[in-house]
């Protein structure tokens, strides 16, 4: 079952592991900060360092929720990996969520920057 829609995908040499659906920054890595820089969301999972992975730079995510999200809640990177509610200041939102989720289920997310 496909958990995604791009609407613009990019290929980046990865440079570490992570598993499809986590989030990926632009240097090619899983993101593990909070509000960080998110280039989008992995497609498939990197195995091994150096090998070229599709990136969902902009269209629907599927993301785990770090703490509850409602429905149209604006998101942003969690350092448990994920996503969580933006604060009142945010550098780097991914979002907005399409459905509501609890802490630890998948959220959707239109990624659109």
């Amino acid at each position: 079952m496909q958990f995604y829609q791009e609407v613009l995908t990019v290929t980046v040499v990865s440079t570490g592991l992570f598993n499809a659906y986590d989030l990926i920054g632009f240097d090619g890595a899983k993101v593990t900060t909070d509000d960080a820089l998110v280039l989008g969301g992995a497609k498939s999972p990197s195995t091994e360092i150096g090998q070229p992975t599709g990136i969902i730079a902009m269209g629907v995510l599927r993301v785990k929720a770090v703490g509850a999200i409602t429905l149209g809640a604006r998101v942003m990177s969690a350092a448990a990996g994920g996503v969580k509610v933006v604060g009142a200041t945010p550098a780097n939102p991914i979002g907005r969520a399409l459905n509501a989720a609890a802490d630890g289920e998948f959220v959707t997310v239109l990624k659109l920057s």
